[in-house]
């Protein structure tokens, strides 16, 4: 079991579709309740676990831990409070409720938590806990143990060139407790972890050590658009483009989005809370954090201003990628968010992994109510995610929307997938039909932090050989596609009612005749090419450098809610709603450009601003930047009128 470490006021140094057991038994029948009538669970066989991919079995003595999810009671009815909670139009609007309340109503019983352990403990696996709000119990037994409890058998299967396990036929529990259980998750392993949301600027792809073609000399990348520019061969009539953006400060952020003048005048997110969710911590983050306030002239952390709580011992590291890349993921997600909201109370969660440890620092924040806006800067890759875990975040969202509680998520930054080998989807979390999805722009300004344009975030980058005698690109114009603002159709959650008459129908229905949740929501500037400077410390050292994806965008976003919240008589909570209610001039429309195009300040290759992949911005609601990037003052005070 994880321990949370709290480290509290440092220094200043549409509902979505629930899975749910259904019963076995012969068509017309009632249930049986003799001991050897069986449920299915739902959603505990991933779809990759077919026949052909089998390539052995575990060890029957290899332990498995695993977590048995725990149905709410009236899952539904959950979820309808929920939407008269977050309907601005509702008499209900914003009462909403404690974690104790939620919990009284709507958390599985005692009862309930006492006959999944008794079944566990009485096929012999070991339980070992209970999770906060009795939403799972925590366990470990053999494959033999486990095989036997859950009547299926546990196999290893050849995906994607990875050998998993995964139970091959399905997984049932007895009918006794077939209601108590949602399903039941770790009997599989996972095709992918989730992952930062995060990118820095491509470097030049080395064509050849001794090219005959000469390079231009060295540029430099730019604080505005158009202050350097770089020669490369000939594109769309021109041997000259400009160079990318070097990195955004805080300040060019808030005069771009229309915030300068709230924030300097006091509406700066005070008495507002924000919590960010990662996994690790960086042991230098409020340092940092104030270092990077210094060299940008902004205000430093006040003291008891950034606190956090860290699940240690850490583990997992080589599955998840590495401390190093979360702590950089930590540092932008607390920098662009201080940014935005300077006078906001900032808890930074870090997470004992990427896996079931994300999962207990969103149930942590759910059951302390440690915030009421939360920013969470990581993913998956489309929604080729094991639908028990679907079931079991899904349900903490709800919790979370009941109690007024924004969840905040990045998008996505392999656009809509098929550039993966995918067919087109969005991300999940972001595609879940209880959290506030949010894209990517390029965000182009000029050198009084103006906007000179801002389109969709899509690149498409086109190498340049030096190796003959001229230089010459790669591929046909513009190259091929790097990265990019997740987005798309979702193939799990229904079209949720606040989308309704927003989102085309072309983009709804696009997987079938049934309307779908279309992701995102809302955007700010996620291109690295366009992106924000942060800063860290590496190896002992601190230094600033730049990062951009949706990453940057979503703790952007959850910056100006703070700042929106302000002055408001209760929580957001859950934005969705209130998002697709407000006019169309609360926002700016992010709408098809002629193309632009800019260059690596080597020569190195040509970028070409939305394009490559085939999502598109449109007038109006697109599937790139959802209904489009906050206007400033305007958006602030639609959101707190309400």
């Amino acid at each position: 079991m994880y321990r949370p470490n709290i480290k509290i006021g440092l220094a200043v140094l549409g509902a979505g579709t629930l899975l749910v057991p259904v019963l076995q038994g012969t068509a017309g029948a009632a249930p049986s309740a003799a001991p050897t009538s069986r449920a299915t669970v739902a959603g505990a066989v991933p779809s990759w676990a077919s026949p052909e991919r089998v390539a052995g079995a575990p060890d029957a003595s290899q332990k498995v831990s695993i977590r048995v999810a725990l149905q709410l009671q009236a899952p539904a009815a959950a979820e309808q409070l929920v939407a008269q909670l977050s309907d601005p139009t509702s008499a209900n609007y914003g009462k909403y409720l404690s974690p104790t309340a939620f919990n009284d109503r709507f958390a599985p019983t005692a009862t309930a938590v006492s006959r999944v352990e008794n079944f566990l403990s009485a096929a012999g696996i070991d339980v070992s806990g209970v999770s906060a709000g009795n939403r799972w119990v925590s366990a470990t037994g053999t494959v033999a143990a486990l095989d036997k409890a859950f009547g299926t058998t546990l196999k290893t299967f050849t995906v994607d060139g990875k050998k998993l396990r995964a139970p091959a036929t399905s997984v049932t529990v007895p009918s006794a407790i077939a209601a108590d259980v949602s399903t039941v998750t770790g009997l599989s392993d996972k095709l992918s972890m989730r992952q930062p949301m995060s990118h820095q600027v491509a470097a030049d792809a080395v064509t050849d050590a001794s090219p005959s073609a000469t390079r231009p000399p060295l540029s430099s990348c730019s604080s505005y658009w158009g202050q350097h520019t770089q020669t490369v061969p000939q594109a769309y009539g021109s041997t000259t483009f400009n160079t990318y953006i070097c990195g955004y400060q805080p300040a060019q952020l808030r005069q771009a989005y229309g915030t300068s003048a709230l924030v300097s005048h006091g509406t700066d997110g005070q008495g507002v809370s924000v919590a960010i969710i990662d996994a690790y911590a960086s042991p230098t983050m409020l340092a940092d954090a104030n270092a990077y306030a210094a060299t940008f002239g902004e205000p430093a952390f006040n003291d008891g201003q950034y606190t956090e709580t860290t699940f240690q011992p850490f583990d997992m590291q080589s599955d998840c990628g590495g401390e190093s890349g979360w702590n950089g993921e930590e540092a932008l997600d607390v920098e662009a968010l201080h940014g935005m909201a300077p006078g906001a109370s900032i808890h930074y969660i870090g997470a004992q992994n990427c896996d079931t440890g994300i999962d207990d620092a969103l149930n942590y924040v759910v059951q302390q109510h440690t915030a009421d806006i939360v920013s969470n800067s990581y993913g998956n890759r489309g929604e080729q995610v094991p639908a028990d875990e679907v079931a079991l975040e899904h349900s903490i969202f709800v919790q979370a929307a009941a109690e007024g509680i924004g969840m905040y998520f990045s998008s996505g930054d392999s656009g809509d997938e098929v550039a993966n080998g995918l067919t087109a989807q969005p991300d999940y979390p972001a595609s879940d039909s209880m959290v506030t999805a949010v894209g990517g722009t390029s965000l182009l300004l000029d050198e009084n932090a103006k906007r000179v344009a801002e389109v969709g975030w899509e690149t498409s980058l086109d190498f340049i050989s030096y190796a003959g005698t001229e230089a010459a690109y790669t591929s046909p114009l513009p190259g091929r596609f790097y990265f990019g603002a997740g987005g798309g159709t979702s193939t799990l959650f229904d079209q949720p009612a606040y989308q309704r008459g927003t989102v085309p129908d072309s983009l709804a229905r696009a997987n079938g005749k049934t309307a779908k949740r279309v992701a995102p929501d809302i955007s700010a500037v996620g291109d690295p090419y366009t992106g924000f400077y942060y800063g860290r410390t590496v190896n002992g050292k601190f230094g600033i450098g730049a990062i951009g994806g949706t990453s940057l965008s979503c703790p952007l976003i959850a910056g100006i809610q703070a700042v929106a919240s302000q002055h408001r008589p209760f929580a957001i909570g859950f934005a969705n709603p209130l998002l697709y209610s407000l006019s169309g001039n609360a926002f700016a429309d992010v709408v098809p450009q002629p193309s632009l195009h800019y260059a690596s300040t080597s020569g190195g290759y040509l970028g070409t601003f939305e394009a490559g992949d085939t999502q598109a911005t449109r007038i109006g609601y697109d599937n790139i930047t959802g209904r489009g990037t906050p206007n400033g003052v305007v958006f602030v005070k639609s959101e707190s009128a309400r």
